[in-house]
Parts: structure tokens; C-alpha cells; sequence
């Protein structure tokens, strides 16, 4: 029986070993080339954008309110936008009890309670998520989800130290844009406002609204690729 020299069976090992761990490297590879052909164009994109909706106030202790909500929204490209108009009325509050617990339990009465009437914005949109989802196997849904950040107005009624209820002050947001069609789509939206007690108060008294609404977009000008 022959037997190779020591060096020429280290050399073999050597070339045996870096074909077995050059195998990975072109798996690898092919994933790197599969996930490149897996990003593909957003399917939607949309020009003019018209909104509306229902929403929730869920943050005074003493009357939650309930609004309906609009936006008028046009989309520069499929990443920014500019939120041209957004308003919500509110036309319902809805007592809490809390007022009448305060009172019954510890003979405390509440001062003149403060709630918005009004919250409106102009923001600028930036959507940089887009994918899909695939429903029970059987159909893809295509969604966004989008960031608005703005300016902002709320009007306030009982609003002591500011007859006119005017609160000035930004917005910002967070909501998905769910596709049922090329031009229509199911959307919701949450939003923080961020007020001061009125154009003559102090910047560092800052007030909070958060406002949930879901609603129906349809676009214009916009198309299917």
C-alpha cells in the first residue's frame, strides 16, 4: 500500500475543507440575489387624496369625545406628501361618571370642565413602509404605513383664561393606509396634538389631545403599476 506524503495529505485536507466552506458562500450568494428580486414598486400610487372617517377623543378623564374627521392630501411621490387640510368636529361627548363620583364620594366639585369642539392640521406626510400581506393563502393585500407631522389648531369650549378657545401648536401621527382597490383604501390613524392653552399662555403649559380615527381614502390621478 502506497502511502502519500505528509505534506501531500495535509494539502488534500486543505483543498477538501475550503470546498466545503466555499458551498456556503454560493448559497449565500443566491439568497443575496433572491432577496434583491424580492423588492419590487409599491402596485398603488396615489395624486389626490380624499378622506373621511370617524374618531375617538379617549383622553379627558371626564367626557370622551366622538368626531367625524376629513383630509385632503396630495402626494408628491410614493414616499412624501403634503397633508394639505385636516379637520375634525366634534359632535358628541360622552360623561364618564367621574364628575359624579368626585362629588358623591368626596364632596369635590369640579371646576368648568374644558373639551375640544374643533382639531385641525396641515402636515407634511412621509410613508416609507409598504408591503403586503397575504390573507388565509387565499388573496395579497397591499398596505402603507405613513408618519404626519404639522402644525396645528383646536377649539376649546369652557376654556377659562381664553374666551376665544383658540389652541395653537403641532401634531404628530402615525397610520396605515389598507388598499381595497387601485384608487380606494381602508385607513387608520392615530394622532397626538400637542396644544398650548392659548395664544397668550405660557409655552411650557402644554396640553395633549389624542385622536383616533378610522376611515375611507379615495385617490385621484393616481394608478396601478
Amino acid at each position: 500500500m502506497t502511502r502519500l506524503p505528509r505534506m501531500s495529505r495535509v494539502a488534500m485536507m486543505a483543498i477538501a475543507l475550503a470546498s466545503t466552506v466555499s458551498l456556503p458562500a454560493f448559497a449565500s450568494d443566491d439568497a443575496d440575489d433572491v432577496a434583491t428580486y424580492a423588492v419590487q414598486r409599491r402596485l398603488f400610487r396615489e395624486g389626490l387624496e380624499l378622506s373621511g372617517g370617524l374618531g375617538f377623543l379617549p383622553l379627558n378623564a371626564f367626557e370622551k369625545g366622538f368626531a367625524v374627521e376629513g383630509t385632503v392630501t396630495y402626494h408628491f411621490s410614493t414616499t412624501w406628501g403634503w397633508e394639505i387640510g385636516q379637520g375634525a368636529y366634534v359632535f358628541a361627548n360622552a360623561d364618564t361618571g367621574l364628575q359624579q363620583q368626585l362629588l358623591a364620594n368626596f364632596g369635590v366639585q369640579p371646576t368648568q370642565l374644558t373639551y375640544a369642539q374643533f382639531l385641525g392640521s396641515s402636515n407634511l406626510l412621509f410613508t416609507p413602509f409598504y408591503g403586503k400581506l397575504a390573507v388565509l393563502n387565499h388573496s395579497v393585500s397591499h398596505i402603507e404605513v405613513f408618519f404626519p407631522l404639522g402644525i396645528a389648531l383646536g377649539k376649546y369650549a369652557n376654556d377659562p383664561g381664553n374666551p376665544n378657545g383658540f389652541r395653537e401648536g403641532i401634531d404628530i401621527g402615525l397610520g396605515v393606509r389598507w388598499f381595497l382597490s387601485t384608487h380606494t383604501a381602508l385607513r387608520i390613524d392615530a394622532r397626538d396634538y400637542i396644544l398650548t392653552p392659548g395664544f397668550s399662555s405660557s409655552l411650557f403649559a402644554l396640553d395633549q389631545e389624542l385622536f383616533v380615527t378610522l376611515g375611507l381614502s379615495i385617490a385621484f390621478g393616481g394608478d396601478e403599476r
